[in-house]
């Protein structure tokens, strides 16, 4: 089982901040859409002794909300932080507001380029992609083992292809794409039939009550 989480809201969607590897914290919201998400996987865990690693991306956004999910499941091991589960790098354009970093974008000659690099210093989707998930592969046994991981759009999006068997290009040849929403729930699973399954996409019900 694989437990996909996308950290709450964090400073630099309110400060209009760009996002990547921008160093930001979860707003007071978004620490409450968190402490309502580990709330509901507490329920689900509840009576079940399920051995379980937790595995966050090691910014700043992403690593307290693995900790206010690990306070809630009463998890006694260590949270693994892991920079291979950083969003993607847009190298100069982190800490600088949206309009800073619209100077230092560069326009792929194709939206179909898996190549470019959008800004200085930062990261093509093809190399995103292969971080997230070479990373996450040498790192566990994700069809083995129960791992909770907790990170950004683009992390929990790039490993939810790899799941279903997609490179970035098919990915990007069948125009597809899944909603990832602040705070969401996504599971994914192996069944009886040693099949790839999503038992759970972008849950936020946990943020209607």
């Amino acid at each position: 089982m694989i437990i996909l989480v996308r950290h709450g809201e964090a400073t630099h969607h309110t400060l209009k901040l760009t996002g990547g590897w921008t160093d930001s914290e979860l707003t007071e919201k978004g620490e409450q859409q968190l402490r309502a998400a580990a709330e509901k996987l507490a329920e689900d865990f509840k009576g079940k002794q399920v051995p379980l690693r937790i595995l966050a991306s090691d910014l700043k956004r992403a690593a307290k909300s693995a900790q206010i999910i690990a306070k809630a499941l009463k998890y006694d091991g260590t949270i693994e932080y892991c920079s291979f589960l950083r969003e993607k790098n847009n190298g100069l354009a982190a800490g600088l507001t949206e309009e800073e970093a619209k100077k230092l974008y560069q326009q792929p000659a194709s939206e179909f380029d898996l190549d470019h690099h959008n800004y200085p210093g930062g990261e093509s989707r093809n190399e995103f992609y292969l971080r997230n998930v070479e990373g996450l592969i040498k790192c566990a046994d994700w069809n083995k083992e129960n791992l909770l991981i907790v990170a950004h759009k683009g992390t929990v999006q790039n490993l939810l292809f790899a799941w279903l068997g997609m490179n970035m290009q098919e990915v990007v040849d069948k125009n597809f794409s899944v909603d990832i929403s602040p705070a969401s729930v996504t599971i994914l699973g192996v069944n009886k039939w040693h099949e790839h399954c999503i038992y759970r996409l972008n849950d936020v019900s946990h943020l209607k009550k």
